[in-house]
C-alpha cells in the first residue's frame, strides 16, 4: 500500500515538473498558421474621437472577424502584403477634413507587418485601401 502511494506521488511529481518545464515554451507558441501565414490586427481610428473599429484578418484561409476577409486577402495578395501599394483607383471624395488613422500589425505570409497612415477622411482612406479596412 505504501509502495503504491510512493509510486503515485512520484508520477504526480514527474508530471508536474514536465508541465512546469513546458509552460514557458507553450506561452509563446503560435499556431502553425500564425507563424507562417497571415494574421493581422487592423484598426480604424478617428482623430480626436473615441471612434475606434478593430478587426482580425487571417488569410490562407481567409477569415477572422473581418466581414470582407476574402476581398481583403485578395487585395493584399495583389500587392504582396505591402499596404503602401494598395489603391482602388480614382474616386471623388468630399473635401471634408475628418482624419482617420489606419493601422495594421501582424504577419503577412510569415513576415512581420506594421502599417500606420492617416488620411484626410474615411472616403480617401477607402479609395486608398479598398476592402482591407472596410469593417
Amino acid at each position: 500500500m505504501a509502495a503504491k502511494r510512493l509510486i503515485g506521488r512520484t508520477l504526480l511529481a514527474a508530471a508536474t515538473l514536465a508541465g512546469t518545464a513546458l509552460a514557458p515554451a507553450l506561452a509563446h507558441a503560435q499556431p502553425a498558421s500564425a507563424a507562417h501565414g497571415t494574421v493581422m490586427n487592423l484598426s480604424v481610428r478617428g482623430e480626436g474621437r473615441d471612434d475606434v473599429r478593430n478587426a482580425l484578418l487571417t488569410c490562407e484561409p481567409a477569415g477572422g472577424s473581418h466581414p470582407y476577409a476574402q476581398d481583403a486577402c485578395q487585395a493584399l495578395r495583389d500587392v504582396n502584403g505591402d499596404f503602401n501599394l494598395l489603391s482602388t483607383g480614382n474616386s471623388t471624395c468630399p473635401l471634408v477634413y475628418r482624419p482617420v488613422t489606419l493601422t495594421a500589425q501582424g504577419r503577412w505570409q510569415g513576415r512581420p507587418v506594421t502599417f500606420e497612415k492617416t488620411y484626410s477622411n474615411e472616403c480617401v482612406a477607402g479609395v486608398a485601401t479598398g476592402k482591407v479596412f472596410s469593417f
